[in-house]
């Protein structure tokens, strides 16, 4: 028997990495390639409108653009958690999306690109060289959805730059969703057989997952409600111009369910129905963030959803690592 207990020991310790390894294996099939692909396509269809709209710009053009750009901001916030893989290289998922803003960052690259005369600049071996603020789908919101946009993409003095420059953004996006669905597709893939690899790749992308909690806590709810109403600040909130902050954060929770839903199959935990419950009270959010926050009566549902957001956050750091057989590492997005 004395023989016997070291295998069994070395069995048991094996069991949570063999689950891992076979649970990645689901992440990257039914899930992150999947999306990536989804984002590829949304971005592909975007850069058409773009094309087909500056070269006969029309009212109707104009309204296929914002539906292009929804789909794509749409396609980015359901694989948004995570920083593992291609999409952490070459600053791409900051070229895709500099969110939060800092420093009006945006603005201002948005307003250098714009200022500039003919479209040398705006190629995409030089286009890369722009703040990457400017790059982005946070960037092609203010083209779209800011005061007055259609009137100065239709008939303004700018009107061909603007055009240009949107165009420029759309390529951009284009190529790192197609660069980073690649990378998945071929060099990630591949790179993972090796057990080793594999390893380190789940326990990456398990800590990316659990990051996710106190970035919409924290990013994208917090930082707009404030301490008190008179301190709340709605021009914080995520796709504020776009009237789709909430919808992003539905989509953030409906990622974290499904990949919660493929890391829990067949084990024992609740980590699915706290993030489930955290975004039932997300579904039940007004619209419009901007009037809510500074109103003292609908605050409260912000409350619950940030309540909500912890317990799913406890739950998943208990049980998550436990089931895949990994240690988490630092992620930048994550709180306290």
């Amino acid at each position: 028997m004395r023989f016997l207990l070291p295998a069994f020991v070395m069995l048991v310790m094996a069991v949570p990495a063999r689950a891992g390894t076979e649970t990645l294996s689901q992440l990257v099939e039914r899930f992150i390639v999947p999306h990536y692909q989804a984002l590829a396509l949304t971005a592909d269809a975007q850069e058409k409108a773009w094309s087909e709209f500056c070269a006969k710009p029309d009212p109707l053009g104009f309204k296929g653009l914002q539906r292009a750009y929804l789909a794509t901001a749409d396609s980015w916030s359901q694989i948004e958690f995570l920083r593992y893989g291609p999409i952490g290289e070459e600053f791409r998922a900051e070229r895709l999306s500099y969110w939060p803003e800092r420093k009006n960052a945006t603005a201002k690259g948005l307003a250098q690109l714009l200022a500039k005369d003919g479209v040398a600049d705006l190629a995409p071996e030089l286009f890369f060289k722009y703040s990457v603020a400017a790059q982005g789908l946070p960037a092609l919101e203010r083209l779209l959805f800011d005061e007055n946009a259609q009137d100065q993409m239709l008939s303004g003095a700018r009107r061909e730059r603007r055009c240009a420059v949107g165009q420029a953004i759309a390529w951009n996006i284009v190529t790192i969703a197609h660069d980073v669905r690649l990378g998945w597709t071929n060099d990630v893939a591949e790179s993972i057989a090796s057990p080793d690899a594999a390893q380190e790749a789940t326990s990456r992308i398990a800590t990316d997952f659990l990051a996710i909690f106190a970035y919409m806590r924290d990013s994208k709810l917090r930082a707009v409600l404030g301490k008190t109403p008179a301190e709340a600040r709605p021009q914080l909130a995520e796709g504020w111009r776009s009237k789709r902050s909430k919808r992003a954060l539905e989509l953030n929770l409906e990622t974290a369910l499904d990949v919660a839903k493929i890391i829990m199959k067949d084990k024992e935990g609740n980590t699915p129905l706290t993030i489930s419950t955290a975004l039932s009270f997300a579904e039940a959010l007004p619209e419009d963030f901007g009037a809510a926050v500074v109103d003292i009566k609908q605050r409260q549902q912000f409350y619950l959803v940030l309540d909500a957001l912890a317990a799913a956050r406890d739950k998943a750091h208990d049980e998550i690592p436990a089931v895949l057989g990994v240690t988490v590492g630092f992620n930048s997005q994550d709180g306290d």
